[in-house]
């Protein structure tokens, strides 16, 4: 078991960060260096806000695990789960952990879609036995199986150490937090975006 913590990020959404805010900053070079063009500063927010919401959406997003517990940031939001409250982990959609009651979903971990699993699918041996079926989403190569490999490994690795009481799961609360400096970031995009519209209409 590795000491510590853990942290899953989205390579596919890191990659896909970059392109954007690449594509955003060769628009505004290409806005600005274009002669005789006199762009007023506010043309430019849109791109600021592209930029900022890709950066809550697309780059922060993570699953995070170390011995207490698993930690689901999403957007807006993060949730912590004590690992005596989890009692199972799917990746039907996404990684999503299963408590009393509820389930905990991470963005950063969507499961593959039909043609993706499948071309997954062909490029792993997955069946341990005649007749197994894996679900697409607990493939190795895909952003859903990867989480979900961290949390099982870290979760069955504590449960066989004996480090996770038992019949605790109704009574462990989880703790959801909102992150404010996403909000934050979220509205100032939005608010990028919409300000030259509005002031286009004026």
């Amino acid at each position: 078991m590795a000491p510590g913590t853990e942290t899953f990020r989205s390579r596919f959404n890191h990659v896909l960060s970059c392109v954007i805010w690449a594509v955003c900053a060769a628009i505004a070079a290409v806005v600005v260096l274009t002669p005789g063009e006199h762009v007023p500063v506010v043309a430019a927010l849109p791109l600021l806000g592209i930029a900022g919401a890709t950066w809550i959406l697309l780059w922060r997003p993570h699953v995070a695990v170390d011995d207490a517990a698993v930690t689901i940031a999403n957007a807006t939001h993060a949730v912590r789960i004590p690992w005596e409250a989890v009692i199972h982990v799917d990746t039907k959609y996404s990684l999503a952990v299963h408590v009393p009651g509820r389930r905990y979903t991470a963005i950063a971990a969507p499961a593959p879609g039909r043609m993706t699993g499948f071309a997954a699918r062909r490029g792993e041996d997955v069946a341990a036995e005649p007749g197994d079926r894996v679900r697409p989403g607990d493939l190795a190569s895909t952003d859903s199986g990867r989480a979900a490999q961290l949390v099982r490994g870290r979760w069955e690795a504590l449960r066989d150490a004996g480090r996770i009481e038992s019949g605790l799961a109704d009574r462990t609360r989880t703790g959801r937090r909102p992150d404010l400096l996403a909000i934050a970031v979220l509205a100032g995009s939005l608010a990028a975006v919409l300000l030259p519209l509005a002031l286009g209409r004026g």
